[in-house]
Formats: C-alpha cells, sequence, structure tokens
C-alpha cells in the first residue's frame, strides 16, 4: 500500500512552533540591547555611558560592589507577599565583569541582582528540638534550622550601567525573572537600580542604599528600597581609640591571653548569639541606651590585617534569627576598634543606627558614645561557662555601669580552640550526697561508658509526660573538656589528668538544651547547666542542675540518669528523672519530668552500618537469583511444552505484580536517586551502588516474568482442552481472591487499631511522632505475605485439573521458596544480634516488603516449605494424590499440533 501523501498545512503548523522558538531568544536579546543602550541614558542621566577600553586588573573593584546580602523594603505584596516583622527579606548584588572607559573616573559593570522575601520566620513546637545527624554520628546533633512559612518569593535581575569612583554612584538597567510569591512567573520585568556607595565608608557613613524602580508602567514591581552594611572599602579612625571599660568590670576577669589575632577565627568564635543580661544595676545604662533585647548578634564583621575591626550588631528577642542574613534588628549599633594583643580583648567604640526615613531600610548613623567589649574566659564553672563573654556600656555615663553579655557554651564550632581553658566544679560535693541517698551507687551488670566510649554520654532524650525534648552534651569529663567530637586536655603537660578516666567516680558537667512546657513557663527553648558525677561501673549520672529565671539563676534542681549496658540489645539507653529541690509551696517548684533516650551508642552504630552493607548485598544476591530462577522457567518451559499450559495464570500475576509495586513505588529512584541517605556509608557509597543495580536487576526480572506469563497464556489458548484448564482457573481464583480480600480487611482493622493507639502515644511521646503508618503501607506488606504464598494457586489447580505434568522445574519453585523464606530467618537473627534503632533503615527483610515478627518468622517460612513439598509430590503422583479413591485419573495434557505462521 503506498503512504498517504503529506499534508503542507500540517507540515507548515510543525514549522510555526520551531520558528517562534528561534524567535523568542532573538527578541529577548534585541529587548536587552535596546534597553542597555536607549533606556540607560534616560533612566541614568547622571552618569553618562563611556566607550569600554580593557578588563579593570585585579579584583579590588568587584569586592567594592560586591553586596553578599542586605534587606529590601517595599516591591509589591504579590511579588514578594506582604512585609513581615521577622528577617526574611533579603537581596545580593554580584558584579560579573569590570571594565575600564574612556572616562578614568566611569567603571562599566555588569551584575546579578536577585530579590527574595516573603517567608515569615516560624517556629514549630510540639517536635524534637533536634534531628538525628544519621547512624554515622550517632550521637552528634544539629539543631533545626529556622523554619519559614508561606511561599518566597524571588527575582533576579540581569543589570548593565556605570559606577563612578569619585562619587560611589553606580546605576543599571536590566530586565527581572522570577517567581512570585503568589505562584506566579515574573517575565520580563524591566528595572533600574541606583545604588550609593560611600566613598570612603566610615564610621559615620557605614550603609550602602539604593533604589530600584520599575521602567514600565504599570508594573507589579513596587519601589524597592535596598540597605546593606558597607564591608569593603572601609576606612578607620586614625585615632584609633575605644571608651575605657567600666572600672572594675574588667579588672576580676580571667581571660586567654597571648592568642594570635586571626580574623577569620575571631569571626567565627564571635558568631553566636549573646544572652544580655540587665541585672547587677544596669538599669539606667540599659535605658539610656535604648537597649531591652534579649540577644546580641555581630551581624557583619570585617578586620583589616593590623588588628582593626569594624562591625555591624543588632539587638533582637528570638534567638532563631538566622546570621547568615542582614539583620535589621529592632535595635542596631555600628562599631569599629581593634583586637587588644596585649589583654586579648576586642575593643568597639560604637554609634546607634536609626531610621532615616519612611521605609524600614531607611538606615543613618545617629549619635555615637557606646563602648563594647569582647573576650574569652579562661575559667569556666555551671554559673559562668560562656565561651565568649562582653560588656556593653554607655561611655558618656561614669556610674560604671554596664550590660553583660554571654554567648553559648560548646559548639562544633568552637574545636581546636579549647586549649587552655580549666573547669571550676562547685556543685560536685553536693551531688555525690543526692547519689549516694538515691541508691544509684548499687552495682549493676554489664559494661557502661567510660573513657574508651565517652561519646556515648552525648544523648537526646523525651519528656514522657507533658511533651517536650532535647539534648544533653558533657561539657567536661572530669579534668577534660569535650568539644562534641573528642576529649581536650586544658594542659597537656600534666600527665595526670588522663587519670581521670580511669576511676569509678568522675566529675562531670554538661549542657541541657530542652523545649517543652515548663511548670508555668512559656513553650520555649531554654538552657540548663549541670555538672556532678558519674560512676562508670554502674552507667549512674548524678547532677545539680541551674537554669536562668527572668535575671536570675534556679540552682535547686537535680538531674539522675542511668545509662544501659554497651552490649544491651535495648533501643531505650538512657532513663532518668529532672526534679525541683524546692518546697512545692515555692513559686519555683516544678513537677518531675521523667526523661527518656532512644537511640544508638558508637559501636552499635558502626554494627548497624555493616549490617546495611550486608542486607544490600544479600538483596542485590536475593533479586539476582529470582532472576536466574525465571530464566530456568523458562528453559524448562522450551524441554517440556506441555509445561506451559499446565501453569496457573494466577500465580504468574501474582509473581508479576509483585515485581511490579516495587518499580512503581520507586520510577524516579529508578533513574535518578533523589532518596539518598542522610548519613555518610561505608565501603565508598557501595550501599547506593547496590541500590541502583537491584533496581535494574528488578527491571529484568519483572521483563522475563512478564514474558512467562505470555508464555503460558498463548499456550493456554491453543490448548486442546481448554475448557477444563480455565474452569480449574476459575476454581482457583474462586478460592484466592476471597482469601485475600479477607486477608486484607484483616489488614485494615489491624491497622487502624494499631493506628489508634499511635495516636495516644503521640500526645504523650513527642520524639515517636512517626509511630503511624499509611494504610497503604501496611497493605504492601500484606502483599509481601501473598507473595510468600505464591505456590498457592498452583497446588490447587494441580488438584482441581488432577495433573502429574511437571509444570515448574524443582530450580525454580524451590529457589523462589527459599529467597521467600530466607528473609524471615535472617529477620529473627537481626532481631536478636542488632539493636533496632529510632529510624531503622532495612535494605533487606524489610518491614515494608512483609510481614515481620517472631510469629511471622516460623510460620511463613514453614507454610512456604509445606507448598513446596505438596507441589513435589504433585508433579509426581498427580495433583490429588492425597485424596483416597479408586475411581481417581490423573490428567495428563495432549498437546495438539498447530500450524506455526
Amino acid at each position: 500500500m503506498a503512504p498517504p501523501p503529506a499534508n503542507p498545512s500540517h507540515h507548515s503548523l510543525l514549522v510555526l512552533p520551531l520558528l517562534l522558538l528561534l524567535l523568542i531568544p532573538a527578541a529577548a536579546a534585541a529587548t536587552s540591547t535596546s534597553l542597555s543602550t536607549t533606556s540607560y541614558a534616560t533612566h541614568c542621566p547622571a552618569l553618562p555611558a563611556a566607550p569600554d577600553l580593557s578588563a579593570v586588573d585585579g579584583s579590588a573593584q568587584l569586592r567594592t560592589l560586591q553586596l553578599s546580602t542586605g534587606y529590601f523594603s517595599g516591591g509589591g505584596d504579590r511579588l514578594f507577599g506582604p512585609e513581615p516583622s521577622s528577617l526574611s527579606r533579603s537581596f545580593s548584588l554580584l558584579p560579573s565583569s569590570v571594565l575600564r572607559t574612556t572616562n578614568a573616573s566611569l567603571l562599566h559593570v555588569s551584575a546579578t541582582l536577585t530579590i527574595s522575601g516573603g517567608r515569615r520566620l516560624g517556629r514549630t513546637f510540639g517536635r524534637n528540638l533536634f534531628e538525628y545527624d544519621g547512624h554515622a554520628h550517632a550521637h552528634r546533633f544539629r539543631p533545626r534550622l529556622p523554619r519559614f512559612t508561606g511561599r518566597r518569593g524571588s527575582v533576579t535581575f540581569g543589570l548593565e550601567g556605570f559606577y563612578s569612583t569619585a562619587s560611589g554612584e553606580l546605576c543599571m538597567v536590566g530586565t527581572g525573572f522570577g517567581r512570585a510569591a503568589d505562584g506566579s512567573t515574573v517575565n520580563f520585568l524591566p528595572a533600574v537600580l541606583r545604588v550609593g556607595f560611600p566613598s570612603p565608608a566610615n564610621l559615620t557613613r557605614s550603609f550602602i542604599t539604593g533604589r530600584l524602580e520599575s521602567v514600565d508602567s504599570p508594573s507589579p514591581l513596587e519601589p524597592v528600597s535596598l540597605v546593606a552594611y558597607a564591608e569593603e572599602g572601609y576606612a578607620y579612625d586614625e585615632s584609633a581609640s575605644c571608651p575605657p571599660p567600666p572600672s572594675g568590670r574588667l579588672d576580676a576577669l580571667q581571660v586567654f591571653e597571648g592568642r594570635n589575632f586571626s580574623c577569620a577565627q575571631l569571626n567565627m568564635m564571635l558568631k553566636t548569639p549573646f544572652r544580655l543580661q540587665y541585672g547587677d544595676g544596669s538599669n539606667s545604662t540599659a535605658s539610656s541606651l535604648g537597649l531591652h533585647q534579649m540577644y546580641m548578634y555581630i551581624n557583619r564583621m570585617q578586620c583589616a590585617d593590623d588588628g582593626a575591626v569594624h562591625a555591624y550588631v543588632a539587638f533582637l528577642n528570638q534567638t532563631e534569627a538566622s546570621r547568615y542574613y542582614f539583620m535589621l534588628g529592632e535595635k542596631a549599633v555600628v562599631a569599629e576598634g581593634f583586637w587588644d594583643q596585649k589583654s586579648s580583648r576586642l575593643c568597639l567604640k560604637g554609634c546607634h543606627v536609626v531610621n532615616s526615613g519612611p521605609s524600614r531600610a531607611d538606615l543613618a548613623v545617629g549619635e555615637c558614645g557606646i563602648g563594647m567589649s569582647f573576650w574569652f574566659p579562661a575559667v569556666w564553672s555551671i554559673e559562668r561557662r560562656s565561651f565568649a563573654a562582653g560588656l556593653v556600656w554607655n561611655a558618656s555615663m561614669k556610674s560604671g555601669e554596664a550590660i553583660a553579655a554571654s554567648s553559648s557554651a560548646i559548639t562544633p564550632n568552637f574545636r581546636g580552640n579549647l586549649a587552655g581553658l580549666k573547669y571550676n566544679y562547685t556543685k560536685v560535693d553536693e551531688a555525690k550526697k543526692y547519689y549516694e541517698a538515691s541508691g544509684l551507687n548499687k552495682k549493676r551488670k554489664g559494661k557502661f561508658p567510660d573513657s574508651n566510649s565517652y561519646r556515648d554520654l552525648v544523648f537526646r532524650f523525651y519528656v514522657q509526660k507533658g511533651g517536650g525534648s532535647g539534648y544533653a552534651s558533657p561539657v567536661t569529663i572530669g579534668s577534660m573538656l569535650f568539644d562534641g567530637n573528642s576529649l581536650v586536655v586544658p594542659d597537656p603537660a600534666s600527665s595526670h589528668l588522663m587519670t581521670d578516666m580511669k576511676q569509678n567516680l568522675i566529675n562531670v558537667s554538661y549542657d541541657i538544651y530542652y523545649v517543652g512546657n515548663w511548670s508555668l513557663e512559656s513553650f520555649h527553648r531554654r538552657h540548663i547547666s549541670a555538672e556532678g558525677v558519674y560512676d562508670t561501673k554502674t552507667g549512674s549520672l548524678c547532677m545539680i542542675a541551674c537554669r536562668e529565671v527572668n535575671t536570675s539563676s534556679d540552682c535547686e534542681m537535680l538531674v539522675t540518669a542511668q545509662f544501659s549496658s554497651l552490649d544491651a540489645k535495648v533501643t531505650q539507653h538512657v532513663k532518668g528523672t529532672l526534679r525541683s529541690l524546692r518546697k512545692k509551696t515555692d513559686p519555683l517548684f516544678f513537677e518531675e519530668l521523667n526523661i527518656a533516650s532512644y537511640g544508638l551508642y558508637v559501636d552499635q552504630v558502626d554494627e548497624s552500618i555493616w549490617r546495611m552493607d550486608l542486607e544490600s548485598t544479600m538483596a542485590l544476591i536475593s533479586m539476582t537469583l529470582a532472576c536466574i530462577f525465571i530464566a530456568v522457567q523458562l528453559f524448562h518451559v522450551k524441554k517440556v511444552p506441555e509445561a506451559l499450559p499446565a501453569m496457573s495464570i494466577t500465580m504468574l500475576v501474582v509473581l508479576a505484580s509483585g515485581y511490579m509495586i516495587p518499580l512503581v513505588l520507586n520510577f524516579e529512584a529508578l533513574f535518578k536517586n533523589s532518596n539518598k541517605q542522610t548519613f555518610p556509608l561505608s565501603g565508598g557509597g557501595w550501599l547506593e551502588v547496590n541500590e541502583v543495580m537491584v533496581r535494574i536487576i528488578t527491571m529484568i526480572t519483572f521483563l522475563l516474568q512478564l514474558r512467562l506469563l505470555q508464555l503460558a497464556w498463548a499456550a493456554r489458548s491453543l490448548d486442546g482442552s481448554k475448557a477444563e484448564t480455565w474452569a480449574a482457573e476459575r476454581k482457583v481464583l474462586w478460592i484466592c481472591l476471597p482469601l485475600y480480600f479477607i486477608g486484607g480487611i484483616i489488614t485494615w482493622v489491624v491497622h487502624m487499631k494499631f493506628n489508634n493507639h499511635g495516636r495516644r502515644m503521640l500526645r504523650q511521646v513527642v520524639i515517636m511522632k512517626q509511630i503511624r503508618h499509611a494504610f497503604w503501607e501496611d497493605l504492601v506488606s500484606y502483599g509481601g505475605l501473598i507473595l510468600d504464598g505464591f505456590l498457592l494457586p498452583q497446588v490447587l489447580l494441580n488438584i482441581f485439573s488432577d495433573s502429574k505434568v511437571g509444570a515448574l522445574s524443582p530450580v525454580f519453585y524451590i529457589g523462589s521458596t527459599i529467597i521467600r523464606a530466607l528473609p524471615h530467618v535472617y529477620d529473627a537473627f537481626r532481631a536478636k544480634h542488632f539493636v533496632p534503632s529510632l529510624r531503622p533503615s532495612y535494605m533487606y527483610a524489610s518491614p515494608h516488603d512483609d510481614l515481620f515478627s517472631l510469629t511471622w518468622d516460623i510460620v511463613i517460612p514453614c507454610g512456604a516449605v509445606l507448598l513446596s513439598v505438596i507441589l513435589f509430590f504433585q508433579q509426581r503422583l498427580g495433583g490429588a494424590f492425597f485424596v483416597c479413591s479408586k475411581n481417581r485419573k490423573t490428567r495428563e495434557y495432549e498437546m495438539v499440533s498447530t500450524v506455526s505462521s
């Protein structure tokens, strides 16, 4: 047959979209070119364009014009959402090229401006305060990042223009693309950017201000006000003097001395939020400076090689603000000073930041006269364990008052900076009394964390009644400091310090962070400092704890904890109490809190990683063998033609579904491993390689199973006695389908009962928030049980057809039975030899793929083996061999001749 004639109109319809695709980029380029040549002269008349000469040598101008982060106001609610009171609005200006022009003071600049905003900084309570940072670091915790609510609008502008080195003015034009806060797409949004750089920047001129406006009218982009702190091109005061600190406030302090100045190190150590303490008669100072906030952030800081420092300091009432963005702050100060090498202190003089216009981004520098000093204490105690401390005072007042500031204690950023610190225990004797009185010194069997497993003393916990969660980490163990990963010896020359860990009862101090509803206080995060004793022979911990209440400390608290044995196969490895030592009539009294910790010890984590590697290999071998067994069955049906019509179609469909469902559930992961593990893996990524290989082999096995199903269906249709065989197959369906349906109903009932129990636990246990399962997950597990009995339809078909044809190869059905039974044997072994984690990761014998428990691990393998034995005798003695009947006739399949096309 000749092909139909080509339709010219049809081909023209195909050409039109191709022409449009080619013309759109050309039109965009033409629009951009016309905008940069014609619109620039219209919108930037103060900086006339000049021809280019050559590229600027070095990157000095690039650094001056680069704004890594800043704040913006305005822009319109449709693009960026309503302007929030939080600090989520930000912009960045990144120049890509700077060229000289014929005008010596004029530079040709190309840059990218990104404006993002619209989400509010939210706080989610009733959930874990700290996330579990992977199996490989079982006892290292990371705080949750601040959570944002709502959609974040973001628009990126490609800009081109000129910068005047004489006046510090920058004017650029370009177009923007992005996505608005309401979800709509933003395309071809023309705008003009004007920015004023202080030239040079100094203490009284510390801000870079700008304005972004739309070229079109009307436009979704409303005028945007920009502000950023000038970090580059800063000119320090020649005198480099600082206000003297209040008399007597620094003399009695012990600080680190002789530290070499390093801007990167100093910036890192001052990055944590400082908590302001308004006690000790500092009310007049706070009033004169207009300070009432709880926290202080050194938000942006830059240093010179000679030790000069300038910084932007923000004051807020929240502790979860992101320090990576420019903080507008409820109150702010700009400061400059120097690092005093002799006294190991940072000395700064500061000025108030005021709002100079209707926009929140209109900032200016106001009155000065603020003194600041920061240092690093050399001695810690239960009440003073700040890694960095500081003072803020009014230099114009002579009262000697100052506001104290203290940062959090050890964090991962401070590793390697602890040598030289000393800890002064003051509550150990009191803790020992409660330790002996409470019976924690009773002997217990087992081995507990000691000098060889000190990292196991870190634990995450939850409150069993009332909700709440947190984590506890040692600050010191004996005379050594714990930096989150290893022990630091304060004085390496003192060899006697290492003997502390060899003692049974050692002194310890802890930092405890907790989120929960505590007595009448609000639901927020709080910090508890504790110190006491730990018994390495019994795994008992007893400490006196202090918490901050308003401007004072409450040290009438007792913390006890009992660690489980290192070789114990339990998930709850810590349980304890936190109670008040005050009388019930005392306003600071609170009811006893029972805490528990679920997790793994470090050695158990290593075992867990080894188990996962083993399971991934077992899964790969299992699926490979399944593929081989199906290939053997395909060769078997070629040798035994009468086997094809004697195979149960129901059995083949069940097997095909068993391979298809995992492929459907992991279809995206089959081509892209998007669900990667969040923890490091041993073996150089061998686990991920195995996962990919398992998915590929599963696909091949599924295709082979479909081929086997297709051959059996075709042979059944050509069978001479197809009416009888289809009648027997219908009888199999009449038995199997109701049986499967009843099993599904039972699964639903069990699921609802378990879910209701999970809801009750959710009200009590915050950490077990993932205890509930979706019904489809339980249904998939039930599907694994159907697969375990995949031989049932074949056995029933042999009974109804009374056939002794060798429909299935022994290698196929015996091997497949072993593959289905081995996971249950391994599950019984795993339950005895491995400790299940809170969020177990099973690569083989997963509860999401089958039913696993002590009962199922016995019943399922026995049932699978029983079906194999029955099938073995059926294929030799007849399908109904166990039916005692003299008139029973074994049915043989008679192959009829067919015409092969």
